[in-house]
């Protein structure tokens, strides 16, 4: 066995923090409120909250499942739970997940530049956020600069190991972070006209309440913004003690992602009511839009607002980074199945995310292709858990691996992922709806990409392409995944 191959969590808050880390994102901050505010608010939330009974923690728990009884990252858990030829299903979960870690790292990138920015003096009364994103975004150096450094810190976390790297920076940051978003929800209330913020999130109205849109946004949001289905989860189980509880754990992740949330709502959309001339027009100007010209606006005109500015980039940064780590960490763990030792494996995937991410850290349009692809491709990897666990056997899963170590003696509370294929189908259907509407008699093209950055054809293509491929190496990546962690009470 290679080196660190067998490091594990030294305590449940270790995983517990991990797992807090991995869920809470950028999502959270800036489009968790931008969503709820448009979609009902009040209503949203109890969409919301039925959203994380019936999809989160489920598939998170299916996610635990495989880590812990496989000892072994996404490939091989697949492989073991389900079956040699079930391998190359779980290279397209693993593809999928370190798809969004090449770009997710440019993300970071944006944040590193806008706390500079506010650190520098920058931020000041009378500047044009609009102007400034707009050179920011449109300079290929300045994306790439940016998101090599996000991605080098990134690495060097993961290099460290599991206990060392993983466990000691989301103790530190996790909390940080809870701390950050208190500190601006709590000034964020002390704005003159704070109040409507407030009273436009949290008035519950029948009208939304009734309305299936408001549904759909808040499934739709609890599968990108807890990380549910993405196999990061199972990665951080694979470390996890013999006796460790899968179903508590699970609903722990799902719940503080919901509170890091919400926190953020209370920074977010108070603020803007109370400063904005047009407060619905900037909540639904999108994630980029919210954060980065209008916040930033914003934090211009409030006394304290350089302090404000710091305070959300660094919980910003803080929040990207913690997932960003989970995502390499996954690739790290393919290739330690494979034999691969901790350090060589961490720069060979930083090596993979480098040369990945660069076009979406030059090229605005590429970052926007990548995340609707394999962002909604996130929905397809929930569907993967789901089946095989109906493939194991639902009773089987709960008798065997989840309820002996389980302080939650609620087997409704996993039965529940038999239903995710229904709400795949509901869920991914409106969206390829969406996507036709969008591009009228051309939604099956993929390229000039550019162009046809959203279609319904650059999704299913990349997405086939991925699956064919990783189909044809079927027996291969069976035949070099046969490493597993040795498990400890």
């Amino acid at each position: 066995m290679t080196e660190n191959t067998n490091e594990q969590w030294s305590s449940r808050w270790g995983l517990v923090f991990a797992a807090m880390g991995m869920a809470i994102g950028t999502g959270n901050i800036w489009r968790f409120p931008r969503v709820a505010a448009t979609n009902g608010g009040g209503a949203f939330y109890i969409a919301y909250f039925l959203a994380l009974f019936l999809w989160a923690i489920p598939l998170l728990a299916a996610e635990g499942v495989w880590g812990k009884v496989s000892r072994m990252g996404v490939i091989g858990s697949f492989k073991e739970m389900l079956g040699k030829k079930w391998t190359w299903v779980g290279a397209l979960v693993a593809w999928i997940s370190l798809a969004i870690a090449f770009y997710y790292a440019v993300v970071i990138g944006w944040c590193f530049r806008y706390f500079l920015y506010a650190a520098t003096g920058v931020l000041k009364p009378g500047l044009d956020s609009k102007a400034l994103w707009d050179a920011f975004i449109n300079n290929p150096t300045q994306g790439a600069l940016f998101f090599i450094i996000a991605l080098l810190v990134s690495i060097l976390i993961v290099s460290r190991g599991i206990q060392n790297g993983l466990e000691k920076a989301n103790k530190i940051m996790i909390p940080s972070i809870f701390i950050l978003l208190i500190f601006l929800a709590i000034r964020a209330q002390f704005l003159p006209g704070a109040w409507k913020g407030l009273e436009y999130l949290f008035t519950i109205r029948m009208e939304d309440v009734l309305k299936g849109k408001t549904y759909l946004e808040a499934f739709t949001q609890v599968a990108w913004s807890t990380g549910a289905g993405w196999g990061l989860f199972l990665t951080y189980f694979v470390y996890a003690k013999k006796d460790e509880d899968i179903l508590l754990n699970s609903a722990t992740t799902a719940f503080a992602d919901t509170a890091a949330a919400s926190l953020a709502g209370l920074c977010v959309i108070p603020t803007i009511f109370a400063i904005a001339p047009d407060p619905m027009a900037a909540v639904k100007s999108g994630n980029n839009g919210l954060a980065f010209i209008h916040l930033t606006n914003l934090f211009t005109q409030i006394p304290g607002g350089v302090i404000m500015a710091l305070a959300f980039f660094a919980a910003l940064i803080m929040a990207a980074l913690s997932s960003e780590i989970s995502m390499i960490q996954l690739g790290v763990r393919l290739l330690e199945d494979a034999g691969w030792g901790t350090k060589k494996a961490t720069w060979a995937i930083g090596a993979a995310c480098l040369v990945c991410g660069l076009p979406s850290a030059m090229f605005n349009w590429f970052f926007e292709n990548q995340d609707w692809v394999w962002g909604v491709g996130l929905l397809l990897s929930g569907l993967l858990f789901s089946i095989g666990a109906m493939k194991i056997g639902v009773r089987k899963i709960w008798v065997e691996y989840i309820e002996p170590c389980s302080d939650i003696k609620h087997y409704w509370m996993w039965w529940l992922v038999c239903l995710f294929p229904v709400w795949f189908v509901i869920i991914f259907g409106w969206w390829t709806m969406q996507a036709i509407s969008w591009y009228p008699g051309e939604w099956y093209k993929w390229l000039p990409i550019s162009k046809y950055t959203y279609t319904v054809g650059t999704m299913y293509y990349q997405w086939i392409i991925a699956a064919v491929v990783f189909f044809f190496l079927n027996n291969w990546l069976a035949e070099k995944t046969t490493h597993k962690l040795e498990a400890k009470y």
